[in-house]
């Protein structure tokens, strides 16, 4: 989104206001954010072209004036509408909402603004299982909700293990992205299944993944998260990625496959250091630390095939869901 001032109105003035801050102080966005109290400052600063965006609760949205400028409603609706939001999701899928308004063709269709959460697989460890977790925890959600599943990893094997070809590939993405084309397009090609979980194939090319820019990244996953088919997406970050934290500041979850050794600990310490020290701790909050460290073996000294490390891992993930659903729904 441009730069610009963003107005917010809710008839729950409280609500508004706990939005305006999360959006100045935590989501990034370049635009000023303003929570306007009264309906009539509001309409003032739109008038006098002072305001970019709203982003109001009903009737205020629906007010002639309003229109303007461009517009999203906050509703109470856990199924919005096309240019609807609601309002008691994630407040981070509300903020990609707002800021994803400038990256549509005004000629096109409005997008579905029912965002997909985002769900990050990271860790600075090699060899933790990151791709597995990610194909698990996609797996069970699937269950229940659309779910895709995308690699950025540089090399992810998905060739080899599944024993398969793809003619349209997450290279295949990343071009038509460079190319400001619309990603619907070219996506259905390139869509495949892994049970009830739909999964992107991942890069032939290593060069698209580890020369990725900011903004490459950002349009392609706002563009998945907005395009209304999915509910979930579940990213496995990778380490080949050159910024690999920019990736995790859009995800809503995230969560880190660790061991227990001596130097894996180590190296972990190293990097919650380095979170904290870049002014990243806030990452640090929304992690969940998953120990898969006893996975590697079977118990008798022998090492466990790739199904069975899934087949093990199937109940350790569902109890992390679980308790993550418990503890969201102790906070509505």
């Amino acid at each position: 989104m441009q730069s610009g001032i963003v107005g917010i109105w809710d008839g729950d003035r409280d609500y508004a206001l706990r939005l305006s801050e999360y959006l100045r102080s935590r989501a990034g966005c370049p635009s000023r954010v303003v929570c306007y109290g009264e309906e009539d400052r509001l309409k003032a600063a739109v008038e006098s072209g002072q305001v970019m965006a709203v982003l109001a609760g009903r009737p205020v949205a629906e007010r002639s004036w309003v229109r303007k400028t461009a517009v999203l409603t906050l509703t109470e609706a856990r199924e919005a509408s096309a240019g609807a939001v609601c309002k008691y999701q994630p407040a981070g899928q509300i903020a990609r909402a707002l800021m994803e308004l400038s990256l549509w063709d005004e000629q096109a269709s409005a997008p579905a603004l029912v965002t997909a959460r985002l769900r990050g697989i990271y860790s600075p460890l090699g060899g933790c299982l990151k791709t597995s977790l990610g194909l698990v925890m996609g797996s069970i959600l699937a269950e229940e909700r659309s779910c895709l599943f995308v690699s950025l990893e540089a090399h992810a094997g998905f060739r080899t293990l599944f024993e398969r070809q793809y003619p349209v590939d997450l290279s295949d993405l990343f071009a038509l992205v460079r190319r400001d084309g619309r990603l619907a397009d070219g996506l259905p090609g390139a869509l495949q299944s892994f049970g009830r979980l739909r999964y992107i194939p991942p890069v032939i090319w290593p060069e698209d993944v580890r020369e990725a820019e900011k903004e490459e990244l950002k349009k392609l996953l706002s563009a998945l998260a907005h395009l209304g088919q999915f509910e979930e997406i579940v990213i496995d970050v990778g380490q080949d990625l050159a910024r690999p934290e920019e990736v995790l500041d859009w995800c809503d979850k995230i969560y880190r496959p660790e061991k227990d050794d001596a130097f894996s600990r180590a190296k972990l310490a190293e990097y919650d250091t380095y979170l904290r020290d870049s002014g990243r701790e806030e990452l640090l909050a929304r992690t969940e630390r998953i120990e898969l460290g006893e996975l590697a073996a079977d118990g008798y000294g022998g090492r466990l095939s790739q199904w069975q490390r899934w087949e093990q891992m199937i109940p350790l993930v569902r109890r992390v869901l679980e308790k993550e659903e418990r503890e969201d729904a102790g906070d509505d």
